[in-house]
């Protein structure tokens, strides 16, 4: 491998999935190629930034691969959507909080009058769970987020409001020239339901315009989204149309309806990219597995 390819290999931008399920955890025979754990993707930079969005139980398998790595030390910011169950009950296992000498940074937006570090203390009063938060040795800070725009290091990350019951984020990322988009839990309405909202429709496509990558909440089937409006999540439909009118160049489908089967994401995924091809759209599409990873 000549000097100049080493460049570009080490410029990579790696995304790994590490749960993709939404709602609980499903184990079992049907869920085996997908994996059975929800929400939690790790993003790693080439300078040393390790961003972690959402802690569901698939952090339980980020943290195993950390530790099999056996790394000397962990620095990580971890950006929560949003702290309904399924995006935080695996904080508590993520064994880098109880090493000493490790730094992370927990953000995300409050809710119910409570800040993040109040929501995340909260699952470890002792009535959920029996070791609280003094337990962590490793240095770990809480912050607040907002709908806003900021910087870490060269990546600009901005935020944005996202339609789900209580304050839901979704992120931004822009570094080198590309970009990575998360945003999960989101429901934009069929255009004939009466909560439907044209402005916050053309602020999402404006949010996610031109992504390299956009992991999104493709939770139902349009079928299945029918009974279920006004539960905060997205149907393939809308997801397909939100991502040609946005020209995203790879849309990664994300958080599955814990009693859909891998057949049934295989469907899902089929539907997508049948969608996209009628109407003659660039974008790629894929339904990533649990333990995967893609460089951006």
């Amino acid at each position: 491998m000549n000097k100049k390819h080493k460049q570009l290999v080490k410029e990579n931008i790696r995304v790994s999935f590490w749960g993709v399920r939404g709602t609980l955890p499903v184990p079992g025979q049907k869920t085996v190629r997908y994996g059975g754990n929800t929400s939690c993707v790790s993003i790693e930079f080439p300078k040393d930034n390790f961003f972690i969005f959402d802690a569901g139980t698939g952090i339980k398998e980020l943290s195993n691969y950390l530790m099999s790595e056996k790394h000397k030390s962990t620095k990580a910011m971890i950006f929560i959507s949003h702290p309904h169950w399924d995006h935080i009950n695996g904080l508590p296992f993520f064994a880098p909080v109880y090493t000493k000498g490790n730094e992370l940074e927990i953000c995300g937006p409050p809710n119910g009058g409570m800040s993040m570090g109040e929501l995340i203390a909260g699952q470890m009063d002792g009535v959920y769970f029996p070791i609280n938060i003094k337990e962590f040795s490793a240095t770990v800070s809480f912050h607040n987020l907002g709908e806003e725009r900021f910087a870490i290091d060269t990546i600009n990350i901005q935020t944005m409001f996202l339609n789900h019951p209580g304050q839901c984020l979704g992120y931004r990322l822009n570094y080198g020239g590309r970009s990575i988009c998360y945003v999960t839990d989101n429901e934009m309405y069929p255009e004939s339901n009466r909560l439907y909202n044209e402005n916050y429709v053309n602020k999402l496509a404006d949010f996610v315009a031109d992504t390299d990558v956009l992991i999104t909440d493709c939770t139902y089937t349009d079928e299945e989204y029918e009974a279920k409006i006004g539960w905060g999540h997205s149907s393939v439909n809308q997801v397909v149309e939100l991502a040609d009118r946005a020209k995203v160049k790879k849309l990664y489908l994300f958080h599955h309806d814990p009693d859909q089967t891998d057949d049934d994401i295989d469907g899902k995924l089929k539907m997508a990219q049948a969608l996209l091809e009628k109407r003659g759209s660039s974008t790629i599409c894929i339904a990533p597995k649990e333990g995967e990873s893609f460089d951006v």
